[in-house]
């Protein structure tokens, strides 16, 4: 039998340098980069904890990664493309992004339905089309929604249940969470990480996930934790700090 074929990294960043740009859409003079020499290589399967503290950058690295911000193509990649300028990474559900300001616009009549107005979950999460129904039931269950709640009446983590839901109806192959946990009490938490484990585990998906909540990520066997400050510190599953 031949050698094994190497697979290409899931995601890769090479020395990623990010100032926000002013009003001229340039950075502004003698500013200091957000992000300054930041790289990153993760693999099939891999689990990836991103920690700092609030401006550290750890929302600007998952929107450059879900394809939000443009910096040049050969600093990131995503499943080998650009994901700012290859739009179908996002539009096929190969690349899935969740954040704290995510809010559904699936059309309903033609029309954005907000998280806020007064229809059920179950025509929210039954309103996209082209799921397996395995997956949704699993997902209805991991993250125990009632179908019958009324979205402009439930809690705020009751809202995330279901927006949680809607985000993983389709199978990833890279998913980015930017604190989506944070309205979770710790039972929704350490059943969404188990099953998060399990997709990585089974079906060989990649997973960011910038948190600042540790609860329940002892039995998620992290691959990786990714310090963001102004160097950057790795360290393999709870073990020594490699820092730049």
């Amino acid at each position: 039998m031949g050698a094994m074929e190497l697979q290409e990294p899931t995601i890769e960043i090479n020395g990623l340098r990010f100032t926000y740009p002013g009003i001229d859409g340039h950075p502004p003079p003698g500013s200091k980069p957000l992000i300054d020499e930041f790289s990153l290589t993760l693999n099939s399967g891999d689990r990836c904890i991103l920690v700092g503290s609030n401006g550290a950058g750890k929302t600007t690295i998952l929107k450059i990664l879900g394809g939000k911000h443009m910096v040049e193509p050969q600093m990131v990649r995503v499943l080998g493309r650009s994901a700012f300028h290859d739009t179908a990474l996002t539009s096929s559900g190969h690349l899935s992004y969740l954040g704290g300001e995510w809010r559904r616009e699936v059309a309903f009549a033609g029309f954005d339905v907000p998280i806020q107005m007064d229809v059920s979950a179950e025509k929210m999460i039954f309103g996209v089309a082209g799921i397996d129904p395995q997956r949704r039931a699993e997902l209805i269950k991991v993250l125990d929604v009632d179908l019958s709640w009324r979205m402009h009446k439930v809690s705020d983590g009751q809202r995330r249940r279901v927006q949680i839901c809607m985000g993983l109806l389709r199978p990833f192959k890279v998913l980015l969470l930017d604190e989506i946990t944070v309205d979770l009490d710790v039972l929704a938490r350490a059943d969404l990480l188990k099953f998060l484990r399990k997709e990585c585990e089974e079906r060989g998906a990649t997973i960011i996930y910038a948190t600042h909540i540790f609860d329940g990520l002892e039995g998620v066997a992290i691959a990786y934790f990714v310090c963001c400050s102004w160097k950057v510190a790795i360290s393999n599953a709870y073990g020594q700090d490699k820092r730049d």
